[in-house]
């Protein structure tokens, strides 16, 4: 019984199109460049969606499952940069570009109790960083704010979170003159300033601004200033990149070049503390790896004396004097020590050379996301491995031909205003169907084929031709004969009210192309394993009443009634 439902599990998956490879399993071939350095996964509904195919390495129940997986996919492989959000299953729940921007840190956050989409867009192609605005989108994908930094300059690309009080805390950067003989200059020249603003985002007005220029010298910096403080090359000495506010109303920012941590006094801008680099104040208690971090990413406070990050330890120029980890560690701001509490390495050995984060989840798993190179891991809180997931080869991680400036993952309920978007194509094997999809709707629990004589009738006029439960981004229906002239889709709610239709479809011109029935239907697994089931109960009734006629043929008497041989 066991070896004929494998055979039926596996004759399904060829008639689908589904990959007989399990989930959770090293694909060789997507690693080596054999789908190209951009895997895609393609929909006949949506032709235009560009999304990356993931690759599951290694899976586990542990992972985190109620939440999306949101990234920005990007890079010299990519047809435009995309903000992209997947279920976890590794199917598509939204894509979309902004204007044809850079797009970086996508996220869901919460303003005034409604929760938003955020990320932001615009030029990332200025000193390795960006000039550009937040974008915030509302559950409808709708435009809601659209965020500019406070006193006339340029939100960069780095940070962006919004506080409790309803402000946002912003990475800026400027370009400022400025004496160039802790670098080893003689002269005054272009230098990239690092800034922290907090503002009103009623306003747009700043509550809060610190320089880091007022409060760090140039000599302090693991970054050469080489060529830079010439002309329009600006020396990035600091290269701020994430920055947290804690319940003290105090500020925790990430410097990559300092290779430190900078505690901010949120009332005077004075520094209290600094955690790793030349001005480390901290007593080490871990031998020397909780201070060592270098080029991080994504510092945040976890509790009251627990700071995480994504410590790269490597950059573009240094890409293997130190495994690239995740970090968490336990500081005591009284005896001024700091220790390791977790290590969190990749499987693989990843070296992120730019990029990445670190994100605490609800049930104490972390998410690691690795910046240039296109993979993310979950891990348990201990530091094993769950789940290693790449979205592009591992062949060229480090090229960033394929790239996600953070990953992150959160709950999202979307309602877009868009129509479900359907096509007639050809499956793979070469049968018409009817496709549908609808980009961004996350309530979609049915989807319910319609037709009609008249493209034009009410709904009511619209007869049922199929159903079938939502299974990933994009449904199929098969096409057959006896359908009326017009189809349609109905996105159907769990509650059982409708979300949304699609534009009716002609199969006219397939039409002498269709079957009158379908012998078996497999786009709704309720319905195949019912198909199956009655097949072989069919074959388990055909198999009795055979067995019953020999027993009944071996059980026949074997002595007969001598029978008149003439009439009476």
């Amino acid at each position: 019984m066991r070896r004929l439902w494998a055979f039926f599990h596996v004759a399904i998956s060829i008639v689908n199109g589904i990959p007989s490879q399990p989930p959770g399993s090293y694909d060789f071939g997507y690693e080596h460049d054999a789908y190209g350095p951009h895997p895609l996964t393609v929909f006949k509904s949506a032709a235009d969606l560009e999304v990356p195919k993931l690759d599951a390495l290694q899976s586990h129940k542990a992972c985190e499952s109620s939440l999306y997986t949101l990234l920005t996919p990007r890079g010299g492989a990519t047809r435009e940069p995309q903000a992209t959000i997947f279920d976890t299953n590794g199917d598509l729940i939204w894509t979309s570009s902004w204007r044809g921007q850079q797009l970086y840190n996508l996220m869901v956050q919460e303003y005034r109790g409604e929760k938003y989409l955020t990320f932001w867009a615009g030029n990332d192609a200025v000193g390795g960083h960006g000039a550009g605005t937040i974008i915030m989108l509302d559950k409808s994908y709708s435009l809601f704010k659209e965020i500019k930094a406070a006193n006339g300059l340029d939100a960069d690309l780095h940070d962006f979170r919004i506080t409790e009080a309803g402000t946002a805390l912003i990475t800026v950067y400027e370009m400022v003159q400025h004496d160039l003989k802790d670098a080893g200059r003689n002269h005054i020249g272009p230098v990239w300033d690092c800034i922290i603003q907090e503002i009103d985002l009623e306003t747009g007005l700043s509550v809060f601004q610190w320089r880091a220029l007022d409060h760090w010298k140039l000599s302090d910096s693991f970054r050469e200033i080489g060529g830079d403080g010439e002309d329009d090359r600006a020396y990035d000495f600091f290269h701020m990149n994430s920055i947290d506010k804690d319940a003290r109303g105090n500020y925790l920012t990430s410097s990559r070049y300092m290779h430190s941590l900078t505690y901010v006094n949120g009332t005077t801008g004075e520094i209290i503390w600094i955690l790793g680099g030349k001005r480390n104040m901290f007593r080490d208690l871990s031998n020397g790896t909780a201070t060592n971090f270098a080029y991080q990413h994504d510092a945040r406070w976890s509790g009251n004396d627990t700071i995480t990050l994504f410590d790269n330890g490597v950059d573009d120029a240094h890409r293997d004097i130190a495994d690239t980890r995740g970090l968490k560690l336990k500081i005591d701001e009284k005896a001024m020590t700091v220790s390791v509490v977790t290590e969190y390495f990749n499987p693989h050995k990843i070296h992120g050379i730019s990029q990445g984060s670190f994100q605490s989840l609800s049930n104490g798993n972390v998410l690691l996301g690795y910046g240039n190179s296109a993979a993310f891991t979950e891990f348990a809180s201990n530091g094993d491995v769950l789940c290693d997931t790449h979205f592009g080869p591992e062949s060229r991680f480090g090229t960033a031909e394929v790239q996600s400036y953070r990953v992150y993952k959160y709950n999202w309920h979307g309602w877009p205003t868009t129509s479900p978007s359907a096509a007639i194509r050809k499956d793979n094997v070469r049968n018409w169907r009817f496709y549908v999809s609808w980009n961004g709707a996350t309530e979609v629990s049915t989807w319910v084929l319609q037709g009609s004589q008249n493209i034009n009738a009410t709904d009511e006029n619209w007869k049922e031709l199929n159903r079938t439960k939502r299974v990933g981004f994009e449904t199929a229906f098969e096409l057959l004969k006896s359908y009326p002239r017009f189809v349609r889709a109905v996105a159907v709610h769990s509650k059982g009210h409708m979300l949304g239709v699609s534009e009716p479809l002609d199969v006219r011109g397939v039409r002498n192309q269709l079957v009158f029935m379908s012998s078996m239907d497999f786009t709704d697994y309720g319905i195949w394993i019912t198909q199956i089931g009655m097949a072989l109960g069919g074959l388990l009734l055909l198999g009795s009443l055979l067995r019953i006629g020999v027993v009944a043929w071996h059980n026949r008497p074997t002595t007969y009634s001598q029978l008149p041989t003439t009439p009476h």
